[in-house]
């Protein structure tokens, strides 16, 4: 099956239901499908075939969705750029990936994109041509550059016979979607992921989630990555469900919408839950039609999971996931699983993948208990990463399995616990030292907003760790000692940072994650 296809299936069985809301903007399955056949059309009037790439320098919002899928009901591959990329970034997503065709809004978020598409297109061949989203005046900003009208303006009876011809070369093992990785720990990559991957995915996630047609589910994240791209859009289109659409992150939209929009499932990140709960003006909104809170894409502190309950009157569901595997891959169980497992563990494999800890040298499965790298086999597994052959055979083992480069281990039950990153690990006298064990203890202490610790170089130790801290606001900020005192507390004294410095914020990418490579550049540099 195809993504367009699961579209069509939803606006032939329900084509008057509610398929997103965007603002004051409402739209059923039925325009969401005819909206997609006539960028597919135009498109392919345009020049776009199968295999070819689309850049989508784009916010969240429908007509990102609208290219997104009628871009690869054809067999071509849509290629988000993150909306908070400027010259640099932007420009190495769109070159690297050779994209041929790029669609862009004026901007966003202080970012001008026009004046950054016009920066990269000389260092850009490939792109043969440009839409702007936006007035004419906009439009005329980029030489040669397309109005919108030529990607939204209705099509003909023989425009759509001639896209269904083309659908019917379209294979579920094309890629449908490159989202390049993160970067924080080296250059970015594209992984490719095909109908195929995602759909396995969305199959395996729905089952162990029960988001289904009635669910109305809150995207607020950026849709550059899988848990916007995947687990959201792709998601609830399979679930026949309501996507509400947000252009970002800020938590008094966020509260009003989960009022006024009655959503009943989100996905945050643990720093964005904190931000909704700290919010002066918290009790004020009704949040009791959330009945499915999923955290990712960051450690969690086990207090947050009490908190959540307590404010939304749900307990959080904890996932775990790469842009590698297509999304989150594993899940708590809410109605199955006790408090420690919520906010211990990232819960079990969804159905149709594979959870081995395998020896990070060797390859070798280890027994349950032990400590190795997290490995992953599936349908959901990405075709591989864009023109990078070496690095995708390095990160696949010989049975299939998929690297992960986090450490881990299975308890008896099938859980899955995670230790951290084996490129972050650092080892002090001997000792492995994993920090996000060592994040995950300073974070519950009440006068931390946010934390990283990584290891610093020492002569005698050979490494040491370094807590670096952005305190509460409003409260007394901790002291140095109490931060250590709060630590050797909970953590072997090993673990427990010798050095603690504070700062007024991290370095963090879109989806909350704090940007380590920097911290280490810091380090470097001193």
């Amino acid at each position: 099956m195809l993504l367009h296809e699961v579209l069509e299936i939803q606006a032939v069985s329900t084509p008057d239901a509610e398929a997103m809301v965007f603002h004051d903007r409402r739209v059923s399955h039925g325009e969401y499908l005819e909206m997609v056949n006539r960028v597919a059309a135009n498109m392919m009037r345009l020049g776009v075939k199968r295999g070819d790439k689309v850049a989508l320098y784009m916010g969240n919002g429908p007509e990102y969705v609208y290219c997104y899928i009628g871009a690869s009901s054809l067999g071509a591959c849509a290629v988000p750029v993150s909306v908070r990329f400027a010259e640099l970034e932007a420009g190495f997503i769109v070159n690297n990936s050779d994209s041929s065709f790029l669609v862009t809004i004026p901007g966003f978020a202080g970012v001008d994109f026009l004046d950054v598409v016009n920066k990269i297109l000389p260092s850009c061949p490939e792109v043969k041509t440009v839409v702007v989203v936006g007035t004419p005046d906009e439009v005329a900003r980029i030489e040669g550059a397309l109005p919108d009208d030529e990607l939204f303006r209705e099509v003909s009876d023989e425009d759509l016979r001639a896209l269904a011809a083309a659908r019917r070369e379209v294979d579920q093992d094309d890629t449908a979607f490159m989202v390049y990785t993160s970067g924080t720990t080296g250059v970015p990559k594209g992984a490719e992921l095909t109908h195929r991957n995602m759909l396995a995915y969305v199959r395996g996630q729905l089952l162990a989630s029960d988001v289904n047609s009635k669910d109305r589910l809150l995207l607020d994240i950026p849709v550059n990555h899988v848990g916007g791209g995947v687990m959201a859009i792709v998601s609830v289109l399979y679930a026949g469900g309501t996507l509400v659409i947000l252009d970002q992150f800020i938590p008094d939209e966020v509260l009003r919408t989960i009022q006024d929009e009655k959503i009943t499932v989100t996905g945050q990140v643990p720093a964005q839950y904190i931000l909704l709960m700290m919010h002066p003006e918290f009790d004020k909104y009704d949040v009791s039609s959330v009945r499915f809170a999923v955290v990712a894409a960051a450690p969690s502190p086990k207090e947050l999971f009490g908190q959540v309950k307590e404010k939304f009157g749900v307990y959080l569901t904890n996932g775990y996931g790469l842009s590698e595997v297509s999304g989150a891959v594993t899940f708590t169980r809410v109605d199955e699983d006790s408090y420690e497992r919520l906010s211990g563990s990232i819960g079990r494999p969804n159905p149709g993948i594979e959870v081995a800890i395998k020896d990070p040298e060797t390859s070798r499965d280890l027994p349950v208990g032990e400590e190795g790298e997290i490995c992953l086999r599936g349908d959901a597994v990405m075709k591989g990463y864009y023109k990078r052959p070496d690095e995708t055979a390095h990160v696949m083992t010989g049975d299939g399995y998929f690297r992960s480069g986090d450490m881990g281990r299975l308890d008896e039950d099938g859980y899955v616990y995670i230790l951290g990153r084996k490129k972050e690990m650092y080892i002090r006298g001997g000792e492995n030292v994993y920090p996000p064990e060592v994040e995950e203890v300073i974070a519950e202490h009440p006068g931390v907003l946010f934390n990283a610790v990584i290891g610093v170089p020492d002569p005698v130790m050979g490494e040491e760790g370094k807590a670096i801290i952005v305190a509460m606001p409003g409260q007394t900020p901790p002291t140095e000692d109490e931060i250590k005192k709060w630590c050797i507390e909970r953590l072997a004294k090993y673990k427990v940072p010798r050095y603690v410095e504070f700062r007024d914020s991290l370095p963090l990418t879109p989806l909350g994650k704090v940007m380590k490579k920097l911290l280490y550049q810091e380090l470097e540099g001193e």
